[in-house]
């Protein structure tokens, strides 16, 4: 399965491993997980305005397991720095430790979306060496050591900040009731915010207050990348649904390549976007708003289909509970 949300990836990683409890339906609060859209008009997946809190609340009421932040913004960043090094250094073996660093100041570590900075959260634990540091980034299905002081220049970076624990040795199976509360509060079947947003964006820069900056168009959605790829998010859900329901492997490839339309819609609609803050040329914005009609028609589509596949596991699921009771 694709990786589509490094602080969903790091708490995932241990459900994954634990036999009886699955980590899909964690993966319905990812594509429409938040965003912000900044006073002039950029797109970005990280700012001071998002929060875990939506993540943290859920993934103790799925699996029992609470996420507690270490990282307290009050405090400079050495202070936090050394309550990081205390938490490794004391950490038991049931304990998972998360830090946002700034991916780009390892070279080692491939950088797939080119972003400086690239707020990015992994898991950290000690090795051997002193020097050294164990990395483990499930996001981009990595794993290795680096140098100790390497990774903590990009944890100091100012541009980043941030950091959970949690211990996972009292995970618990997801209940189904929890899971339709979590799949109803996710579903959105009248908006599609981050389309929605692109086309505000467009129009900020087109016809709008920044339009007099309409060649730095190309540079208000440059993280469009790094926020499609939280599409995928519903092929996880499609992944839950096909298999408890025992569906056809071609009905589920079906809506795999719809999905994967959707997310390659948004790399055309970067493309057009780069070209019309490059040329100028208005009659570009036509094509990029019957772009987007189609990404919103598309992603109706999947939220769909999505919904009849729920409705159908949630009747089996309550037909089962009145058999045995």
């Amino acid at each position: 399965m694709i990786k589509v949300h490094c602080f969903v990836s790091c708490v995932c990683e241990v459900i994954k491993k634990t036999e009886g409890v699955d980590h899909r339906p964690y993966y319905f609060g990812v594509w429409d997980a938040d965003f912000d859209v900044l006073d002039n008009g950029v797109l970005t997946y990280h700012s001071e305005k998002i929060s875990h809190d939506f993540f943290k609340n859920w993934y103790e009421l799925l699996y029992g397991i609470k996420i507690n932040q270490w990282y307290n913004e009050q405090q400079s960043k050495e202070e936090n720095v050394n309550v990081l090094l205390e938490l490794i250094n004391n950490k038991p073996k049931h304990r998972h430790i998360m830090v946002m660093l700034d991916l780009s100041m390892l070279p080692e570590r491939e950088n797939k979306f080119h972003q400086s900075p690239f707020p990015h959260y992994c898991m950290l634990e000690t090795t051997e060496k002193e020097e050294e540091w164990f990395m483990f980034d499930p996001d981009f299905r990595w794993e290795g050591v680096l140098p100790k002081e390497k990774i903590l220049a990009a944890i100091r970076n100012p541009a980043v900040k941030g950091g959970y624990y949690f211990d996972a040795n009292h995970l618990v199976p997801s209940s189904s009731e929890t899971i339709e509360a979590y799949f109803n509060t996710c579903i959105k079947h009248d908006s599609n915010p981050m389309t929605e947003a692109v086309r505000s964006i467009l129009h900020l820069y087109t016809s709008g207050k920044e339009q007099h900056r309409l060649a730095e168009l190309g540079n208000a959605l440059k993280q469009l990348p790094v926020l499609a790829i939280r599409k995928y998010a519903y092929e996880h859900a499609y992944a839950y649904f096909w298999e408890e329901l025992g569906l056809s492997e071609e009905w589920f490839e079906a809506w795999c390549d719809e999905i994967e339309l959707l997310v390659k819609g948004y790399t055309t609609i970067q493309y057009r976007v780069m070209k019309l803050a490059m040329t100028g040329q208005l009659d570009l914005v036509k094509e990029l708003e019957v772009k987007l009609a189609e990404q919103d028609e598309r992603e109706y589509k999947i939220k769909n289909g999505l919904q009849a596949c729920f409705e159908e596991w949630s009747q089996k699921i309550h037909a089962q509970k009145l058999v045995a009771n």
